[in-house]
Formats: structure tokens, sequence, C-alpha cells
């Protein structure tokens, strides 16, 4: 009976005790009880110093690790598994100017082999995009530094410049992208850092660091959309490509004085600032760009003084093809008057017609007879036009007047296709009537004609009978406000509004 309860007894101390024995088990023994098991990992623990510092330490010091090492770091505990993420998406550097395309470089090299820059994702929200994308600031000089972004979505690379050197008084500068290979583009070899890069944003590049994204451009083979924006000194750009490139943006370079640009492939042209010596050609013919979508903000006037017939035939057989189009009263005005007979075999001379235009946005800076006139002679050309938003801008740059326009607008056809005028910008009541007056002369019954102002206030013109005041049958034309409800039914946004 005594030895029945001793083995009794030294079972339960074995249940409670299972390393009574002095040896010690494997922790990965499926007998192993989770609490020895937690008891030997914090008994480990307790020697790993590095594991005891914060994360935001722990990130920096995986940030200066090379990819592959960083990556490795995930296996090293539950607790290691994403620092190596959150220690990549913003490392700091510094440096000279002359590193920012060697760390550039290395920097899109990191992302193609996470995949960033390869594989087509899709986000469920803007916070999963921001996650996913990666970040460096690289300081170079006294005080300036960059910040660059790689965003998976279209594998867009962000290169945002900051340098307080130039602000005050910027030194001009010029930008040549010049592929060196587009003249035996099938055989391009790989081995470029820049190879996965579809989408360039520049914004605020100087003199300083103009040479740099030069270079970086010249081996961006595969480049489809590049924007520009508050370059300031930048006086110059010329473009010569033949690969895949097909969008342009250019934002507040208001030094900005000659745009060249040669390529087969571009259709897409937005810009905004001051009007600069334009010239678009391709490498087959003279003037053979055709612009489905361009954007031509020119508000601010010109920013050269010696606009020649030549820059205006480019700038407006540019845009002949176009479907979707903004544009300056002024510049077309200017384009006409710089208009000159010349033999047709030396150059092809522009039709100025617009047979594709599906959606027009016209800035004038005041409505008056004359301005209306070269509206109407505008969408003369304009036959099958559904879209028109006609914003006044008074600050908008004017054109002195050269030519009268009122012979030439009485013979115009109707839009049969316009289906909707929006009215925008500073107008007052006379203002509107006098513009509605004139385009009933040229839309059709259902053309809606509304007009909208600053403060989110919309109005329709409607047919309304004074049979009891004037004489019998006759009718006239008025704007009436609409309630919140039916604005979002009439109102809509053009292309370029949000720009």
């Amino acid at each position: 009976m005594g030895k029945k309860l001793r083995n009794k007894k030294k079972k339960q101390q074995e249940k409670h005790d299972p390393g009574h024995d002095g040896r010690r088990r494997n922790s990965l023994d499926p007998q192993t009880s989770k609490a020895e098991r937690d008891d030997e990992i914090e008994e480990k623990s307790a020697n790993d110093f590095i594991s005891r510092l914060p994360d935001d330490v722990l990130q920096q010091i995986i940030s200066l690790l090379p990819l592959k090492d960083a990556v490795r770091t995930s296996f090293l505990s539950t607790r290691w598994r994403d620092l190596w993420k959150s220690g990549l998406e913003t490392m700091e550097k510094d440096g000279s100017v002359d590193e920012i395309f060697w760390e550039i470089g290395c920097f899109t090299d990191n992302a193609h082999e996470l995949g960033l820059l390869t594989s087509c994702q899709e986000f469920s929200s803007i916070l999963s995009l921001i996650k996913h994308s990666r970040r460096l600031r690289f300081s170079f000089g006294d005080s300036g530094f960059l910040l660059a972004t790689i965003m998976p979505i279209n594998r867009t690379l962000h290169l945002d410049f900051h340098s307080n050197k130039y602000e005050s008084a910027p030194i001009d500068f010029d930008l040549i992208w010049k592929s060196v290979y587009y003249w035996r583009w099938p055989y391009i070899s790989t081995d470029s850092p820049f190879k996965s890069i579809k989408s360039l944003h520049l914004i605020a590049v100087t003199n300083l660091t103009s040479e740099v994204v030069s270079s970086m451009l010249s081996e961006c083979w595969y480049l489809k959309s590049l924007i520009i924006k508050e370059c300031h000194g930048l006086h110059s750009l010329r473009i010569y490509t033949r690969s895949c490139f097909s969008k342009l943006m250019i934002f507040n370079c208001l030094q900005l004085k000659s745009l060249h640009i040669k390529s087969d492939g571009i259709d897409k042209f937005r810009f905004r600032g001051l009007l600069p010596s334009f010239a678009c050609k391709s490498f087959g013919y003279i003037y053979s760009c055709n612009l489905a979508d361009a954007m031509l903000d020119f508000r601010g006037g010109p920013g050269y003084d010696h606009f020649t017939y030549e820059h205006s035939d480019s700038l407006i057989s540019a845009i002949e093809s176009s479907r979707i189009l903004t544009l300056c009263r002024w510049t077309f005005e200017q384009a006409m008057f710089r208009r000159h007979p010349r033999p047709t075999w030396l150059i092809r001379p522009p039709t100025f017609e617009f047979p594709r235009l599906k959606e027009l946005q016209w800035i004038d800076n005041e409505v008056n007879e004359h301005s209306i006139d070269v509206l109407m002679f505008f969408l003369k050309r304009c036959c099958s036009l559904q879209k028109l938003y006609i914003n006044i801008d008074p600050t908008s740059y004017s054109w002195p007047r050269t030519r009268k326009y009122g012979d030439q607008v009485s013979d115009c056809k109707r839009l049969v296709y316009l289906e909707v005028v929006q009215l925008e910008g500073v107008m007052n009541e006379c203002d509107k009537q006098l513009l509605a007056n004139r385009l009933l002369d040229v839309v059709s019954m259902k053309t809606k004609i509304i007009a909208k102002s600053h403060e989110n206030r919309v109005w329709k013109l409607e047919e309304v009978s004074l049979s009891l005041l004037l004489e019998e049958g006759m009718q006239h034309y008025m704007f009436v406000e609409v309630n919140e409800e039916e604005i979002g039914k009439l109102c809509s946004k053009h292309a370029h509004a949000d720009l």
C-alpha cells in the first residue's frame, strides 16, 4: 500500500515538475508544456540586448543593411517579422550632388527586388498604397535635400528637390531628355536601374541638380509619363525619344522659354504657365504630332516676345486632332494673327479645323461682343463638340484686338451634338444673358445652358413665355436658379478642372 502511494506521489511530482530528474527536455518536444517553452525563450532573450531597443531604432539599423540582409531579419522572431518593411519605407542618407544618381539607382533597384516595380498590384485604399510605398530622404550640399518616393501604382517615381540656395534668384538651366538607344530600340539592354520606371514626377529641379536629372532621363527607356512642377530657373526643355512616351505635364515653370518635343507616341499634353516657344514634331513628318488630350492653360500670357508663325502653326497643328482641349482666347487670336500665306509644298499649314473635338474648356478674361465673336469663330470649326465649358477669369492675359470676327460668324452652323454649355467664373447677370443669347444661335434645342458661381449656386437657362406682355407667340429665355438636388444632375467637370 505504501509503495503504491509513493508511486502516485512521484507521478504527481513529474506532472508539476517535468524537469525534476535533472534532464532538460527539448523545447520542440511535444511533451514540453507551453509554460516551459515560454520560460526557455525568456531565458534566451535575457541576453538578447538588441531586441530590447525601440522599434524606431531597429528600423534605422535595418535601413542601413543591404536589402537581402534586411529581409532575413524577418526570420529572427515574430517581433522582427515586419520591422524590415518599416525600416525600408523611409531611409535617410547624406552625400553630395554627384551621388544622387547612384543613390536613386540603388533605391529603385531595391524596390525592383521587392517586386514593387514588377507586379501589377491593386490597393483597396490610399493607406494601403502608402504602406506599400518606399521613401528616401537624401541630404546634399549645405541645405538641400531630396525626397524620393516609389509608388507601385503605375511604377511611379517622385523626385522632390528642396534647396534654399536658388529660391530668391534662380539660375537658368536646361533639361534634355534624349534616349540614346532610340534608334535601336528593339535591342535595349536591361541593366539600367531605371528600367522599370513608367512614370516620373520632377518637382523643384534647380541648376544644381539639372545634370543629374538629365542623366536619369536618358536611362528611362520605357518611360510613359513625365510630370514637371515648379522648376524655377528651367529655361529650356528638349525631349527626343522614340520610346513608349505618351504623356507630358508641365505646371508653373514660369521661366520656361523654349519647349521642343520630338516623339512619335505623345498624345497627352497638359501645360499651365506662360506660353513658351513651342514645337511638337514626330520623327517621320514635320507636323504630325497629334495630341488627343491637350491642356493649353496660358492665361498668364506669353513667356517671350518672339512668337513667329512657325510657332503658331506648330501649336495649332498639334491640337487639330484633339478630343479634349483647354484653350485661352488670346492664344487662339494670336495664332490667327500670325498666319502668313506661304507655299504649301514647303510646310503644311494648319487647317484650323477641329473635327474630333468633343470637350472644350474656353478661358477668357471678359465678356463682350468681340470676345464672343472669337468664341463663335472657333466653335464654327468644332462640328462634333459635345461639352463646352466657358471660364471667365479677369486675371487672364488679354491679346490686343488685331482683327474683327463679326462678319465671319454669321453663317455658323448649329452644333447638333452639343449637350451642355456650362458658364463659370466671374460674370454678372448681363454678361451671362449676353453670352447665352449669342449661344442660342448655334446650339440645338436639346442643349442645356447652365451657369455656376463660386458659391456653388447654379442657374439653368429656361424658356419663358411673355405673350401676355409682348407680341403674341414671342418667347424669351432667362436664367432660373435650381435647387440643390438638381445641381449634381446638371453640373459636370471638365477633364482638366482639378489639375
